[in-house]
């Protein structure tokens, strides 16, 4: 659900009010509510996702050794990464060429003739300067978490092999993380340890280093921070107990700090008021106690409600993969052409998210799912079947 979040989230920003901000088109109509919603979905979508990754890779550590984890990570997100930008990209390219001339009919053809136009200064630039600029588009993510589980496993053989032989140090972390999550202050004490990160980001917000493959210190940071407690978390697996039966207060307190975070938003870009490094402050520490909000009130939920097996489910789980790399070509090119008619943003936006999830699910469904790219996403090949979520 973290990875199909941003079907809405990329489809929300075509619809935000205000001066354009770089994407491929600006709707005639727009809402403040959109704007909102992104601000909070960004607040802990990929963290959600980074600690869920923690979790399991120390599950897979455990039980295929460095090695084994080596290898499938490679072949998982390694290979779908690099094989993704070739699909997408110039689709990409496509999309936002088109926009800048308005999703005019008659200018697609032109798009489609630049394409190639697009991609080769990419690729050029990529040769000369490896850390120049590149446009990585949103499978930047996948870079991002090659370079965590890159960082923490040579972390972890640092600790285990040079600083904790014994495994002294490591049994006294434990019972500090037991202490932190047992306690009802985990939240506060958990955006405590976020906080500093978060204010050494460039912008309002959790930067998107999206654009190079310089790794940006301070977004590895925070997500290896968040994939260390999902690694602790697998380590301790009692404990996500604790988190299952507060997600209603966790809740509670997601939705009321959304407030705080919102108004102090507001002060972005006033560079000339006299306390805003102050308000900035208070609002990333908003931020973070939001971020931990949420990320432990849908952990705890979806332990709560969704802990069964079951084939729908694992039928979404399955495709989220696929629908994550494709999907974004989808959602531009329809905000482009939608651009062009005079429906409310409401219907557009709607309508934009769920035609890409009808057109990500079918192509996942038909030619993914049952042939060797399934294989390389999910880990196995599924029979063909004629409907979605059918046995």
């Amino acid at each position: 659900m973290a990875l199909l979040l941003g079907i809405f989230l990329h489809s929300a920003l075509a619809y935000i009010p205000g001066p354009g901000f770089g994407w491929a088109v600006q709707d005639r109509s727009t809402h403040a509510f959109f704007g909102v919603a992104i601000l909070v979905v960004h607040a802990f979508r990929l963290e959600v996702f980074f600690l869920i990754a923690g979790f399991f890779a120390r599950s897979m550590v455990v039980r295929r050794g460095i090695a084994g984890f080596t290898l499938n990570r490679l072949t998982r997100v390694l290979v779908p990464f690099v094989l993704g930008w070739f699909l997408v990209f110039p689709w990409l390219a496509f999309a936002w060429i088109w926009g800048g001339r308005h999703g005019e009919p008659s200018a697609a053809r032109v798009a489609l003739q630049q394409i190639p136009g697009a991609m080769a200064p990419a690729l050029q630039g990529l040769v000369r300067h490896p850390f120049g600029y590149f446009p990585l588009t949103h499978l930047w993510f996948l870079y991002c978490l090659m370079l965590v589980y890159a960082l923490f496993m040579a972390a972890r053989g640092l600790w285990r092999g040079v600083l904790d032989r014994r495994g002294a140090w490591g049994s006294r972390l434990d019972r500090l993380f037991n202490r932190i999550i047992e306690t009802r202050w985990t939240i506060p004490v958990l955006a405590a340890l976020t906080w500093p990160i978060l204010l050494s980001m460039r912008d309002w917000g959790v930067d998107t280093p999206d654009k190079t493959f310089l790794p940006s210190f301070r977004v590895l940071l925070l997500y290896g921070l968040v994939f260390g407690v999902g690694w602790l978390f697998h380590h301790q697996p009692g404990l996500l107990e604790t988190i299952r039966r507060r997600w209603w207060a966790s809740l509670v307190c997601a939705l009321l700090l959304i407030v705080p975070v919102v108004i102090l938003c507001g002060y972005q870009g006033q560079d000339t008021h006299p306390h805003l490094r102050e308000l900035r402050g208070l609002f990333f520490l908003a931020y973070a106690l939001l971020m931990w909000s949420w990320v432990t009130a849908l952990l705890g939920l979806f332990l709560r409600f969704r802990s069964r097996e079951s084939f729908f489910w694992r039928y979404l789980s399955d495709s989220a993969y696929w629908v994550y790399i494709m999907h974004l070509p989808i959602v531009v090119i329809l905000q482009v052409a939608a651009s062009r008619f005079a429906f409310s943003c409401w219907v557009k936006c709607a309508g934009i998210c769920a035609v890409t999830f009808v057109v990500s699910l079918a192509s996942y469904h038909y030619l993914v799912r049952p042939t060797p790219i399934g294989m390389l996403l999910n880990g196995r090949r599924y029979p063909f079947r004629w409907l979605p979520f059918s046995h």
